[in-house]
Order: C-alpha cells, then structure tokens, then sequence
C-alpha cells in the first residue's frame, strides 16, 4: 500500500499523465481506425485525472473501457438502505426480508473472497478444484436461504463485476426461478474464469429441459465454439462435460 504522502507527491505526476492520455486519446479516436485502442488511452487518462484528485478515496474493483459495473458492496448497501427507509415508515414486513438478502449476499461475497484467497494461493490440482467446488455449493446453499428477483439477479449477471457475475450464476443454480438462458450462453461463450464456465455449463444441464428450440440450437453453437479454445480443451472437467451437454442437446 502506498503512504499518503508518497500518494499526495505522485498526484501531480497522474494528473500531468492523465491529462497527456486524454488528449492523446481523443486526438487520436478521431484521426486513426483503432477506436478500441483510442478509448482504452482515454479511459486510462480519466482514471489517472480521478486518482490525482481523489487520491486514497478512490476505489477501482473493475476496469472497463468508458463503462462501470456494479459491484457486490453497493448492492448489499442499497438493501441496507431501504430496510433502514422501511423500519423508518412503521411495520413494514419487506424490511426483514430486505435485511436478510443483505446478509446472504455478505455470506456470498465471502464465500467468493475464499475463492478468490484459493485461487491465488493454490496451485491447480484436483484438491484445489474440489475446494472451489465446495464453496460453489456454499454458495447455492446460501442462495436458496431467501427468495430474490428474478431480474434483479440478471442484472448483477450482465452488469455486475466478476464477483457478481459469479454470485449471480450460483443464485441461478440454486433458484429455478432466477435462469436466464442468455447469461448461460455469454458464460459459455466469454466467460471470465474457466469457473465461471464450468458453472455456466452445469446451469445449462439443468435448464436443458426448459429451452426451446432457439435457445437449444444457440447453446449447441456456444458450446461447439467454446470447445475449439485451448484452455477449454486442456480442462478435462470442462471437456467432459461440454461432450455430455451436446450429446443432450443431440437426443
């Protein structure tokens, strides 16, 4: 971590570097073909111009070109919120159960923390995946405590950060209710971590029965097209799994 006043003598620094990106960037968004490449210089001049003004107070959990994603924090906060705003009117029964979504998400973000501490601490084994595999039951456990919005939960998928997005998955594993066939297929097809995709292809299993016709016909492709990735097929769980998924869809 760095001291603040190491902090506060290199804001100068991220202001001037800041600034040059900015300019560089928007100069070059309008003069050169590569946009995405002339976005990523802005966004890194905006985030250098909001660390030298903010400093320390300034909280990056994703990095996004010009984009935002919500986060576990704000969520747990927001229900916080309003079973404060809820008790403030009286009697209100959904106080309670805002409360104890509030906890349960707290639960499943340190569940995730723990998946996260595993992941980097260590190395890939089958002990290793048995653990995350653990947790990801935890976390369906968790999820089945209280009800949610089915919506809500597609949008922490589509929206929300990488621990959201994880969250989001498991609640739909544990909650037939909350399925979303499109954030089953964006799982399979751009997963962030080869978890999420394992998890995305066991939530497609179990809404197989569910799917029409499009949706069966979508999935085959995403899982065809995700199997010629090499890290895909290095994943022997992932492969096996992937071949049972089709040959389902095939019958």
């Amino acid at each position: 971590m760095i001291a603040p006043k190491r902090l506060s003598a290199l804001r100068p620094l991220a202001a001037l570097l800041g600034l040059v990106a900015l300019v560089g960037g928007t100069v070059a968004l309008f003069t050169i073909d590569n946009s995405a490449g002339s976005l990523f210089v802005i966004t890194v001049g905006v985030v250098s111009i909001l660390v030298a003004v903010f400093g320390g107070r300034i909280e990056l959990e994703s990095f996004e070109i010009l984009g935002a994603r919500i986060k576990v924090r704000e969520v747990v906060r927001s229900r916080l919120e309003l079973a404060a705003s809820a008790d403030a009117r009286g009697s209100d029964p959904r106080s309670a159960g805002l409360r104890e979504q509030a906890l349960t998400l707290q639960k499943l973000v340190g569940l995730y923390d723990l998946y996260e501490y595993i992941r980097r601490t260590q190395p890939a084994s089958d002990k290793r995946t048995a653990a995350l595999d653990e947790l990801a039951t935890r976390m369906q456990a968790a999820g089945r405590e209280v009800p949610f919005d089915p919506a809500e939960v597609s949008t922490w998928f589509h929206q929300g950060n990488d621990a959201l997005r994880v969250i989001a998955l498991n609640l739909m594993l544990a909650r037939p209710e909350c399925r979303d066939a499109l954030a089953v297929l964006k799982t399979i097809d751009e997963p962030r971590s080869l978890f999420e995709q394992f998890y995305g292809l066991r939530l497609a299993r179990a809404m197989l029965p569910d799917l029409d016709g499009l949706e069966r016909r979508l999935l085959a492709d995403a899982i065809t097209g995700a199997m010629r990735g090499r890290r895909f097929r290095r994943d022997a769980p992932l492969t096996a799994l992937g071949h049972a998924l089709l040959r389902d869809l095939e019958e």
